[in-house]
Parts: C-alpha cells; structure tokens; sequence
C-alpha cells in the first residue's frame, strides 16, 4: 500500500515552473529521500502534499485517495523554516500543536511527556522557546511534528543547525518512527545525510 502517490505534478509561479511533471510513490514504512539542489522545487512539492500550495497540474493521493482538507492529520511536516512561536512556552505551544492535528487535552499531554521523557527535556515545559538555543528548539520542532503519531512524516532539512549528539538523536527516532510503519519523505541537498539515513535504515 502506498501511502502517498504522486502523478504529473506540475507547479508554476509567473513564467517559472517550480515542479514539472513529477510522479513517485512512498510505500508505508520506509524512508524516501527528496534529493536535490536548493531551488530544485522540493520545498515547492512539499507545499503541495501538506496542501498549503495547490498542484496546477496532476493528482496527489494519501492511501490511495485523492488529497483532501482532512489528510493533513495523517502528515506531519517539519519545515526548513521552523514555525514555532517564539514568545509561547514550550508545553503550551507543543499542547496548542497536538490539539490541532486531533488529540484531546489529555492525549496531547500524555505524548509530549512521553516525548520530552525520551529526549530528556522535561524541565523545559515552562520555558519560552525564545529562550532556547537552535539546537533545543529542533527537538521541539521535532516532537511537534511526530506527536500526533503521523502516518506520513515530511522532514525538511531535519538536521541543520544540531550538532552531531542531537543529529544521531534525531536519526535513532527516525529510524524508530519507520520500525514502527511510519513513512518518512526525507527533503535534503545533502548527499551524505541521505546516505547516513539509508545505512541505518538498513
């Protein structure tokens, strides 16, 4: 099963053709990686999976149906650009994050401690992200983005900014997260990063 299908998708701005004819699968449970250069239209394709962006041409499918307003609590999508908010604490923003992907209140906080638990940040809860360095926030931005437990995750240069202890963290989780039927779309211009992901994933 598939479970996300690409097929001819086209996206333009003005006179430039960001994504031109693009097909692929991702079958559930493993780690696909989006390889290119920056300005190669990954982040604009990804746009269009996550639904911020609308394909001009072409058809998306999540399980084999046609993308819809409610496939985005399948997704779960870490940007290149992070989108925390800087003056919020870390526990409200990461509840705020996890109610609006579907969980209850107490869903919600059952899994951001679990998580803050895993990577060992529980004393951050009452601290404003504002006040964390970029390497911390990553973490955040990171449980944001699995909390809901998402059958499809879309990690966007996942890496830049941690230094080597928390790109393994990320990794080992990554690797957790594909063992346990999740599917990774992996964006990166980075070859040796697809290659240190691929070692583990095999």
């Amino acid at each position: 099963m598939n479970v996300l299908s690409l097929r001819k998708v086209v996206k333009r701005y003005h006179n430039h053709t960001a994504v031109n004819q693009v097909s692929f699968d991702v079958p559930a449970g493993i780690i696909f990686g989006l390889l290119g250069p920056n300005g190669a239209g990954k982040t604009s394709l990804i746009r269009i999976i996550t639904r911020i962006t609308a394909p001009d041409e072409g058809e998306v499918m999540i399980n084999g149906e046609p993308l819809n307003h409610l496939h985005p609590n399948l997704i779960g999508y870490m940007p290149e650009e992070r989108g925390l908010y800087k003056k919020m604490e870390v526990g409200e923003q990461l509840m705020y994050l996890a109610q609006l992907k579907g969980l209850t209140a107490g869903d919600a906080k059952k899994q951001i401690k679990n998580w803050m638990e895993k990577f060992e940040i529980t004393s951050w809860w009452h601290k404003k992200i504002q006040d964390l360095s970029k390497g911390m926030q990553q973490k955040v931005q990171f449980i944001a983005t699995v909390v809901h437990d998402p059958k499809l995750i879309i990690l966007d240069e996942p890496f830049s900014g941690l230094d080597p202890i928390n790109s393994n963290l990320i990794k080992d989780e990554i690797q957790n997260l594909k063992n346990r039927g999740a599917s990774i779309l992996f964006s990166t211009h980075r070859m040796e990063q697809v290659e240190e992901l691929w070692t583990i994933s095999y």
